[in-house]
């Protein structure tokens, strides 16, 4: 039942140790998931540590270093920072020690969305950390993308504290005038992490808009509108800072710009739309039926800010699927500004459950699973032993995973690409890909431009066209075949 905070006070402090234990499980379990999951080291988690490594030793660079069919041309390495402290962590606690801080840095952010709904009862403590939990398997790999999500939740965080006015606490004068500088470091450092800063700005656009047009409406208790035009300004503010608080600079937005190149979607899933994915229509269905369940729940006059919000954010993760790492903390703002505030109530059941289930899930990963290890997918003994044997002309064709592991492992060993699929052009990415999978119908011509030497794929209709083309395997594993252009003279290396 719904209590008043005087209620709430006359009973005692409604963060009891249940409700912190029930806290506690709740992160731990995520955490523990998260580290079983990430089971193999990732094309982005050699990208990351490859460009940390070069960052460690030469400094910010502007021009491609490394070996591949962009080599010499523009590098706009906008997230340096998150890839030089990957590096750093790896080099002092090596790779499991960085699987485990990365675990860390991607569940901080649920046990600061959980506090912010501590009074809302056990059961909205779940359904926070349930959505959430989605959003952690799209980051599950050491990314960048985890920064975002932490810093994300800390602007949450403080538009909550310094805004609310619901849930037993009036907006805090004291908290004004740090507030627009706390938010602007944040995007100062926000702009060197990730790129995924536009959600931040995205956020106090849609409160701004939220709050004003809930000022207009003559909402009781309305946030002033002193302090909504300050929101607006920070906002445009904080655009002015992402655009010079980076190395970049005003290229900052080229960068996110070149994300626009449709061939990327050859090499990677993550930027389709989610309604492409059976798993993520189901999710934000669920996430769309709890917001709009929690806003006709809410107290009349309902606010339009938290409508606004969340639904902006929904039509966002609909765009693109890696959107989706943003909705639960999303949710989480939702519950912490629209549910009633809850008594103390039993949690022992509940502890109990999510508390085994978290010591089985670390023993699990501890006793059976083990750290995070090599990817067979991305077939590393055949690049392996193309690192061996390279070609004697060309660059070898690959994919964008195994690109990147090459260049970590051998950064003079020549590659069509790596992970930094925006840097290439889409005749480019359709050229490799149309090699690997067979698609091209100038094989040729294909190769040509891009300057295979060699080859690295695991379809067979792509190996036989390439045989007829001159090349012959060399090298053959269940992950892939590793073919080479007949030299004029007829000789291989065969292994």
């Amino acid at each position: 039942m719904a209590v008043s905070d005087a209620s709430v006070n006359r009973v005692g402090r409604i963060n009891s140790r249940s409700t912190w234990a029930l806290i506690g499980a709740l992160i731990a379990l995520v955490g523990a998931l998260a580290l079983c999951l990430d089971r193999f080291h990732n094309g982005d988690f050699y990208l990351s540590l490859n460009s940390g490594r070069f960052i460690a030793q030469h400094g910010f660079a502007t021009h491609d270093p490394f070996s591949t069919i962009s080599q010499g041309g523009t590098w706009l390495n906008q997230q340096w920072l998150s890839e030089l402290a990957f590096f750093r962590i790896s080099e002092v606690f090596g790779p499991t020690g960085l699987t485990v801080l990365y675990a860390v840095l991607i569940t901080a952010p649920l046990a600061l969305l959980l506090w912010l709904c501590r009074r809302k009862g056990w059961r909205m403590l779940v359904a926070v950390a349930a959505f959430y939990f989605p959003g952690v398997l799209a980051v599950v790999h050491p990314r960048a993308a985890g920064f975002t999500v932490l810093i994300f939740t800390l602007l949450i965080a403080l538009l909550f504290l310094l805004w609310r006015d619901r849930g037993g606490a009036r907006p805090g004068e004291r908290h004004v005038w740090w507030a627009p500088v706390a938010i602007l470091a944040l995007f100062a450092l926000w702009a060197n992490l990730h790129g995924g800063f536009i959600a931040g700005l995205l956020l106090l656009g849609l409160v701004t808009v939220g709050l004003a047009i809930d000022h207009w409406r003559g909402i009781p208790g309305p946030v002033p509108l002193s302090r909504i035009a300050v929101l607006g300004l920070v906002a445009v503010l904080a655009t002015v800072t992402v655009t010079v608080a980076t190395p970049l600079g005003a290229a900052i937005w080229d960068y996110l710009l070149s994300f626009q190149n449709q061939a990327i979607s050859l090499a990677s899933t993550e930027w389709e739309s989610a309604f492409s994915s059976p798993l993520a229509v189901v999710y934000l269905t669920l996430a769309t039926a709890f917001a709009a369940w929690m806003w006709v729940r809410s107290p009349q006059p309902r606010r339009a800010t938290t409508l606004l919000v969340t639904a902006g954010f929904l039509v966002f993760a609909g765009y693109s699927i890696r959107n989706i790492v943003f909705v639960g903390p999303i949710l989480a703002l939702q519950v912490a500004w629209t549910a009633p505030n809850r008594g103390p109530t039993p949690m022992r059941g509940p502890v109990a459950l999510f508390g085994a289930a978290a010591a089985a899930a670390t023993l699990i990963w501890a006793l059976v699973l083990g750290p995070a290890r090599d990817d067979p997918t991305l077939g590393f003994p055949v690049a392996d032993y193309a690192i061996a044997h390279p070609p004697k002309h060309g660059r070898i064709v690959t994919y964008a995973g195994v690109g990147s592991y090459i260049n970590w492992r051998s950064p003079n060993t020549p590659v069509v690409l790596n992970g930094w699929l925006e840097h290439y052009t889409a005749q480019e990415l359709r050229d490799n890909y149309g090699v690997l999978r067979a698609w091209t119908a100038d094989l040729p011509g294909a190769l040509r431009r891009i300057h295979g030497g060699a080859v690295i794929t695991h379809v067979p209709s792509a190996i036989r066209a390439l045989e007829a083309a001159g090349f012959r395997p060399e090298f053959t594993s269940p992950d892939g075949t590793y073919l080479v252009r007949v030299p004029h003279d007829g000789k291989l290396n065969r292994r």
